[in-house]
């Protein structure tokens, strides 16, 4: 089975599994972390979600920044030692490949994931900007 954990500042995991079952129905897969929201220590949860992992399972934790507190604390619990890659500075793109994704969970095929949600992330062009009708042109150049 694929479990997925999203652990971030705030609520952006709940937006994010929001979006997720918008878009694909499938979010059953995905547990969320949201710290920092109230006085509750989020660490049993990070706890009990690699716990939960079997060896049958193939499990992602998603982080929101890297070196970050939630992160720093994902790392210190060693989930890579049950099979779970962790994904940090992630966007929808990579959390969608990974729900998605019909392969195995195998280290090459993270890390396609992870290259090609990055390439999601760009600026998009600017527009350039259109010159004035010639009237306008002369008013402008007038009051300059």
């Amino acid at each position: 089975m694929r479990k997925v954990l999203i652990a971030t500042h705030g609520y952006l995991a709940d937006g994010i599994k929001s979006s997720v079952s918008i878009l694909t129905g499938k979010e059953s897969c995905v547990t969320c972390i949201n710290a920092y929201v109230d006085e509750r220590d989020y660490s049993g949860d990070l706890a009990a979600f690699i716990e939960g992992v079997g060896p049958e399972d193939e499990a992602v934790i998603f982080t929101d920044i890297y070196g970050g507190s939630v992160n720093q604390k994902v790392v210190s619990l060693k989930p890579e030692e049950k099979g779970i890659f962790v994904i940090t500075g992630f966007n929808l793109s990579a959390v969608l490949g990974v729900v998605l994704s019909t392969e195995a969970l195998t280290p090459a095929a993270v890390e396609e994931i992870v290259t090609a949600s990055a390439r999601q992330l760009m600026q998009m062009p600017k527009k350039k900007r259109v010159p004035p009708p010639p009237d306008e042109q002369a008013e402008e150049a007038f009051f300059a």
